[in-house]
């Protein structure tokens, strides 16, 4: 993603599994540190910076569900498929595509450094 990016061009399938691996194959891309690193390295950081931000994205979630459906989001979670996730999500959060766009800004900012 380039500097310029913009927020409303994330798809709502971002939550999807292919979504968030583009999204931290193109963080990586823009991190200066890694450029060089082994094959294996980067591997290692993509699984981890993928589940940090799959993390992060459950985490700016949970601001936005109904207290009521806190339990039942709670068993979307400890599924760990993000189908579920996805479902449940676009259930019970109206503007859920909104909700993850400014997340995964806010997480990309704040991962390279560019947070104003």
């Amino acid at each position: 993603m380039p500097n310029n990016f913009d927020a409303t061009s994330i798809p709502s399938e971002l939550t999807a599994e292919l979504g968030i691996d583009i999204f931290v194959n193109e963080l990586i891309k823009q991190k200066k540190e890694f450029e060089g690193l082994s094959e294996d390295v980067l591997l290692s950081i993509k699984e981890d910076l993928k589940t940090r931000v799959e993390s992060y994205l459950n985490i700016s979630l949970l601001k936005y569900i109904p207290e009521n459906k806190l339990d039942d989001f709670e068993t979307a979670i400890d599924t760990n498929y993000a189908n579920i996730i996805q479902a449940f999500c676009k259930k019970n959060i109206p503007n859920l595509t909104q909700v993850v766009a400014l997340s995964l800004v806010n997480f990309r900012e704040t991962y390279l450094g560019t947070h104003n």
